[in-house]
């Protein structure tokens, strides 16, 4: 995050606190607070974290939270990838390969190659079927 991503952050949760301030001060009644301080809670969650902002602007943590999870679910486009596996470095098996032949007596051979010996595969094979001179 840049220092001016944080600065705005910060102005951002110094003015939702202004604002939540303002409207405690001047509603009447116990009211539901306003969707436009909640969008500004959100916003300041997603820079500062839910409880920061929770403690600071004096909400419930788990109504905040649920607010914040609401507003990434709708912003997801519906083409999004719901799950995405990516596999890890050290745990891509190596390729695979297994030659075998027999002979006209019924002998067998059987190569197991793996890794980067799979490559000579194909010229192996080429030579144990090759006519004998």
């Amino acid at each position: 995050m840049d220092a001016n991503a944080t600065i705005r952050g910060t102005r951002g949760l110094r003015e939702a606190e202004r604002c939540f301030n303002h409207w405690r001060r001047s509603r009447e009644g116990r009211g539901h607070i306003p969707e436009h301080l909640w969008q500004m809670a959100v916003r300041a969650a997603a820079v500062h974290g839910v409880y920061a902002t929770a403690r600071r602007l004096r909400l419930n943590p788990t109504a905040l939270k649920k607010r914040t999870l609401t507003e990434r679910e709708e912003n997801v486009p519906d083409d999004a990838p719901q799950f995405l596996e990516f596999p890890w470095p050290g745990a891509i098996p190596g390729a695979e390969c297994i030659l075998e032949a027999e002979d006209q007596g019924g002998r067998k051979l059987r190569i197991h190659l793996k890794g980067v010996a799979t490559a000579q595969a194909g010229s192996l094979g080429r030579m144990l079927w090759r006519d004998e001179e």
